[in-house]
């Protein structure tokens, strides 16, 4: 076809073939240079005015951000759900970490899910922001390059997004997305294949009604659910109404200053690396394979916690492999309790879950494994210290392995069960928590702090 467009344009022209070619092969190149600029994602460019990075550096030297933070949802209109609220900011900030977070808000049509992920969103600057109603299979493997990168994914509801799942969950886990697809080469005729990389790595966020999600998809999320309680219905339906008051009125002018203020925080955001240094005093429950995947998302937790508070943090620099220095940020202690209380929030247990009589069991072998100092023990043992019936230790002991409170294992091939506690005494305050998660004191103590 070239061939054919150099011979006419030489008639056209008069010209020798060798000038008409030359010029072809420089329009060539100016081209596809344009078709790589172009392809490039659109940035935000707008440099922030003096008044506007002051506010946002303000934000972001909060003594306690975290609490800037959820005060500002409130301001905006969105009531109660206050570990979830704070989870959302940390997932969409940590789109700017090499590791980002995923969140899955699992609740009830209605409950008001889709608010908490708009109001996180809300705060993210819009070139950074990919929001979707639906998504087919394939849609995210042709994407642009960088269209993903260092970017927020949002679907409004998991449903719209069931085809693109697998796409989703090796976004996420690879970082990247890479087909190969087979096209016809116009100048031989020949099939060929044709590779197209999408470059993550990218923070996503879902919100789902339905339970029976795809587990190998829900395993790569933080899966939370909002608060759909009476009380927590009754806080709504009162914000609904003072929003219509004079006070309503003043507040929903000033909303969008706030979001701007957020926005422009998240954009100073700097990509420094993050170095825990109390990484070797942490614990996380090793009883059950899930915890090889649920541990790194908790490491990335503090990671993000510590990332988000960068700007109250000294710069350190380190000597790099290549002798660059690498610019990086510790984690403290307080970083670590916030992660802590997330996890023990939303993801942990609660001793009122169990019922009257597990609950007793519980606390009775508790109290055998501390006389006894034994790590396992039978059924057997276990009916001659609490005196309970086999049928009755049966019954609660099931239900205590199904909230993971112990673990059953085999004694030998063919032989019979041996039971081994996991619990250590956490949450008879009435608080939740998560088996295997160290409390900071023993952390700092254990660190030398």
């Amino acid at each position: 076809a070239r061939r054919t467009l150099c011979q006419d344009l030489c008639r056209v022209f008069d010209e020798i073939p060798e000038t008409i070619e030359a010029d072809l092969n420089k329009l060539l190149v100016h081209l596809e240079t344009q078709t790589e600029a172009n392809s490039q994602p659109e940035t935000d460019n707008r440099q922030l005015t003096a008044e506007e990075r002051r506010e946002a550096e303000e934000l972001g030297k909060s003594e306690d951000l975290s609490a800037r933070i959820l005060a500002d949802y409130a301001a905006c209109g969105l009531v109660g759900e206050e570990a979830n609220k704070l989870l959302a900011y940390l997932v969409a900030v940590s789109r700017k970490t090499a590791e980002p977070l995923a969140l899955l808000i699992l609740s009830s049509s209605g409950a008001g899910k889709t608010a908490l992920q708009d109001a996180a969103l809300a705060f993210v600057p819009e070139e950074d922001l990919v929001k979707l109603t639906s998504l087919s299979g394939k849609a995210l493997f042709y994407k642009e390059r960088d269209a993903l990168k260092h970017k927020v994914l949002a679907l409004e509801e998991g449903a719209g997004a069931e085809e693109a799942a697998y796409a989703i969950r090796n976004l996420i886990s690879a970082g990247e997305l890479v087909t190969e697809s087979t096209i016809k080469d116009l100048g031989t005729g020949r099939l060929t294949t044709m590779e197209n990389r999408v470059e993550g790595p990218t923070a996503v966020m879902l919100t789902t009604t339905r339970p029976d999600t795809d587990p190998e998809t829900k395993s790569r999320f933080f899966v939370t659910a909002v608060d759909e309680s009476r009380e927590q219905t009754r806080a709504i339906l009162e914000a609904q109404r003072k929003a219509h008051t004079l006070a309503g009125v003043r507040g929903n002018r000033a909303v969008e200053e706030i979001r701007a203020r957020h926005r422009n925080f998240q954009r100073l955001l700097k990509p420094l690396e993050v170095v825990n240094p109390y990484a070797h005093e942490l614990e996380y429950g090793d009883d059950r394979l899930q915890g090889r995947r649920d541990h790194p998302k908790y490491l990335n937790l503090i990671k993000t916690v510590t990332f988000l508070h960068q700007m109250r943090r000294e710069v350190k620099t380190a000597p790099g492999p290549g002798g660059e220095p690498i610019a990086y940020i510790e984690t403290t202690p307080a970083d670590i309790a916030v992660a802590n209380r997330l996890a023990r929030e939303l993801f942990g247990h609660s001793l009122d879950e169990l019922s009257r009589p597990s609950r007793t069991l519980l606390g009775d072998l508790e109290k055998m494994v501390a006389e006894r100092e034994a790590s396992g023990f039978t059924r057997r043992e276990i009916r001659e210290f609490t005196g309970w019936s086999n049928y009755r230790v049966h019954t609660h002991l099931k239900e205590l392995i199904e909230f993971e409170y112990l673990a059953c294992e085999l004694d030998r091939p063919g032989g019979g069960h041996r039971y081994r506690l996991l619990y250590r005494g956490e949450g008879k305050d009435g608080e939740r928590f998560v088996l295997g998660l160290k409390d900071i004191p023993d952390i700092e103590k254990e660190a030398g702090t």
